[in-house]
């Protein structure tokens, strides 16, 4: 069976002639003469009968082409008409306050002739607008108000010499990138103020000190907008300038998003910032660590002495926070029920292995993965060198279970009575040494928690060594039930 169908009948092909707006527009780019080009088929009316309507208050008779036409001529009728030249530009503002088309077309113009009074020309193919209108601005924007404020303020920006850096400053203000902020005000963003007011962006969010969400997504937003050169500039700036606070409210989705983009390249960026990069990356992870253990002590049904270590170990680690290259942290599903759904950052359950249950934290440094086991049976610190095999197994494999860990072995220290001396120079035999500038451990007693350098922390007195090492012993056979 054959499918016959019907023969489609096409619209005959239009000429080659241009439709005739486009070829008027054509024309007006094309030379520099103010008369109109001969248009068949559309009437054409001089300069002398558009004044006339506009001075006569007839300025709804005169088309959108039309007054396209008399912005372009103007500039030539004033050089005939001086006597006039202000009072018709006055008019012609007057009519914009509610002819939005005729409003659009001179502010958008304005803000190009500005430009080219600081900058080369921006397009040629745009005429300048005739100076008597420039003049007559400041009477239309003397009254604008609503919508009219904003694309007022930037094109008086325009005229300023520091015009790039007002401009990222009121870009701030708005919480806009500067070219969304040229397209709200219905402006060219293809200025060379827009171009460089990237520049001042991130001066402007250290010097204020911009922490909240809708700041920090603004700063983020002018970041993925930069070309790379401007971007790595930007970025190196606010590794140098914010150097503290940098986990003050929002702050950690910037660094977040600093870590995705330049940790894979931090060969292109200055020392000096690279270190801060590396403080700020250690700093976000240990953030990370703090906040479950807080979650854990607050929202779990635990003892005064679990709560207490607990806080001992997230203040202990807080000394070595600039070393953290990468964390995971692991909880059973009953920690997860409790204080899951507080949690802003990735975390993976724990299978139920019978024994008590415990949160695991996984610190990657340098050349050594450290386990931190927070409750039960054990509770210990556990030392793995870090190679390709044990990276996988720890950051890696999604399903990792207590168990698991234990048997990958490394050293093992305790967390019992008056630990932390001991484990500090236990890790400094790792090469492990606190962050720079330490001078005294968090969560520790002004005596015991002073470090120094060369010797440490001071070790337990005598007496309080016996009771420790009694305790240490009760600890190591617990150790071994495990193995």
């Amino acid at each position: 069976m054959s499918v016959q169908f019907r023969e489609i009948q096409l619209p005959p092909i239009p000429s080659q002639q241009q439709p005739e707006k486009i070829k008027i527009a054509s024309n007006f780019s094309q030379t520099n003469k103010p008369n109109l080009p001969e248009v068949k088929g559309i009437s054409r009316r001089g300069m002398a009968e558009i004044i006339a309507d506009i001075q006569n208050e007839r300025a709804d008779s005169i088309t959108p082409l039309e007054w396209t036409y008399c912005l372009w001529a103007k500039a030539e009728w004033d050089t005939k008409n001086l006597d006039r030249a202000r009072e018709i530009s006055l008019a012609i503002w007057l009519v914009a306050q509610n002819n939005v088309r005729l409003k659009q077309q001179l502010l958008w113009r304005l803000a190009l002739h500005h430009s080219r009074q600081l900058e080369n020309p921006v397009s040629s193919n745009v005429p300048a607008l005739d100076r008597s209108l420039v003049e007559s601005f400041a009477e239309f924007a003397s009254t604008a108000a609503g919508i009219d404020a904003l694309p007022v303020q930037i094109i008086k920006i325009l005229t300023r010499d520091n015009s790039d850096y007002e401009l990222a400053k009121l870009s701030w203000q708005y919480l806009k990138t500067p070219t969304e902020l040229l397209a709200k005000a219905q402006l060219p963003a293809t200025i060379p103020a827009v171009d460089r007011a990237p520049v001042h962006l991130a001066g402007i969010f250290a010097k204020n000190q911009v922490s909240d969400l809708s700041g920090v997504e603004w700063l983020l937003r002018c970041l993925k907008e930069m070309p790379p050169a401007p971007q790595l500039a930007a970025v190196e700036e606010l590794l140098v300038k914010i150097s503290s606070d940098i986990l003050k409210n929002q702050r950690p989705k910037l660094v977040e998003w600093v870590r995705d983009e330049y940790s894979p390249k931090l060969q292109l960026v200055s020392a000096p910032a690279r270190e801060s990069l590396i403080r700020w990356i250690g700093a976000l992870n240990y953030s990370y660590f703090q906040k479950t253990i807080d979650l854990v002590a607050r929202m779990l049904r635990l003892s005064d002495a679990e709560i207490k270590q607990l806080e001992e170990r997230r203040d202990f680690w807080a000394n070595y926070s600039d070393r953290l290259k990468r964390v995971r942290l692991l909880l059973p599903q009953s920690s997860m029920s409790a204080i899951g759904y507080q949690l802003q950052f990735d975390v993976d359950i724990l299978p139920d292995e019978g024994a008590p249950p415990t949160e695991v934290c996984i610190f990657q440094f340098e050349d050594y993965c450290a386990i931190e086991f927070f409750r039960g049976t054990g509770a210990e610190i556990r030392l793995i060198p870090r190679s390709k095999e044990s990276d996988r197994l720890l950051f890696v494999k999604k399903e990792l279970s207590i168990k698991r860990i234990r048997k990958l072995g490394g050293e093992v220290h305790d967390r019992v009575f008056m630990w932390q001396s001991s484990c500090e120079k236990w890790l400094k035999q790792k090469k492990f040494l606190p962050n720079e500038g330490t001078k005294s451990f968090q969560g520790m007693s002004q005596y015991y928690g002073k470090y120094d350098a060369t010797n440490g922390l001071r070790m337990p007195e005598p007496q309080e060594q016996k009771e420790r090492e009694v305790l240490l012993k009760k600890w190591q056979k617990e150790m071994e039930s495990l193995s």
